[in-house]
């Protein structure tokens, strides 16, 4: 399965950010161009991701399937951030080690625990993508039961 453009455009916004954080770089060159890829690929594929998540679900579960979906989306975003900011801290630590605790040395230890959680993110994702390809069947969901109503407030 071929990955979308959505997918691409978020895990290279990931690897853009590892590649191009530098000591003295600028926001322009250094942060904006991997913020606007990672930013684009969530916007165009979590909107798609969460109206697919409840497809197929009954009009009278439709409420109860949206929670669960939205619960889980926050337990494991604050999950992955535990997570990755664990590895950011151990991986400035491990650079530390054995070295002075310069200032130039410090801004270096920071900058390589960011691309440390930058790369296991990237690798994250493509794990995520890989799983997605074997798991999803290709092609647009089937109409069954209508969804449930549209309420406007």
């Amino acid at each position: 399965m071929v990955r979308s453009s959505f997918e691409t455009a978020y895990q290279d916004g990931f690897r853009c950010q590892a590649a191009t954080l530098v000591v003295g770089g600028g926001y322009a060159a250094g942060v904006l161009p991997g913020l606007l890829l990672i930013g684009s690929g969530i916007g165009l594929s979590l909107p798609p991701a969460m109206s697919l998540s409840i497809h197929g679900v009954g009009v009278e579960d439709a409420g109860v399937a949206s929670a669960a979906v939205n619960t889980m989306q926050q337990v494991g975003g604050a999950i992955g951030t535990a997570l990755l900011n664990t590895l950011a801290a151990s991986a400035a630590t491990a650079y530390l080690v054995g070295r002075s605790s310069t200032r130039a040395t410090v801004a270096q230890a920071q900058l390589h625990s960011y691309s440390t959680a930058y790369w296991w993110s990237a690798g994250l994702f493509v794990t995520g993508a890989v799983i997605a390809a074997l798991t999803f069947h290709k092609g647009r969901p089937e109409s069954g039961e209508p969804s449930a109503p549209l309420v406007r407030m």
